[in-house]
């Protein structure tokens, strides 16, 4: 399943170098996955979840003056517990700035403990936006 969500950059978001600071490719891509949770399985508060990977490949700069970035995700597989994402940055022109890779536990805060996705969850993820 493929999600685009379009991200407004701001100024704090580049760095001296007059480009898009590198830490905050994990916030966009962060945002992302959450809004992919929210039309599947629901917020945080319904699935709570924790990231156990992240990755980055960087591919191009984003200039200073870019006013919004796409951010597609896309969810790979589910497994046991678990939901692989992979996601593309990209300017308004189309260029690749980045692709990653995520993936996030299914979490029981009552146990501290990951736990198994049941089958409406997996549905949930598996169904087309």
């Amino acid at each position: 399943m493929d999600y685009e969500l379009t991200i407004a950059t701001r100024w704090p978001d580049f760095d001296a170098l007059g480009h898009l600071n590198h830490a905050v490719y994990h916030v966009y891509l962060d945002e992302a996955r959450d809004d992919v949770l929210r039309k599947t399985v629901g917020d945080f508060e319904t699935w709570p979840n924790v990231v156990v990977h992240a990755s980055i490949d960087y591919r191009s700069e984003v200039p200073l003056g870019t006013r919004e970035v796409n951010v597609r995700t896309r969810i790979a597989s589910v497994g046991r517990s678990s939901v692989h994402f992979e996601q593309t940055i990209t300017t308004p022109s189309g260029g690749l700035a980045a692709d990653a890779r995520a993936v996030l536990v299914a979490w029981d805060p009552a146990t501290r403990r990951s736990r198994e996705i049941g089958d409406d969850e997996r549905s949930a993820f598996t169904s087309t936006p």
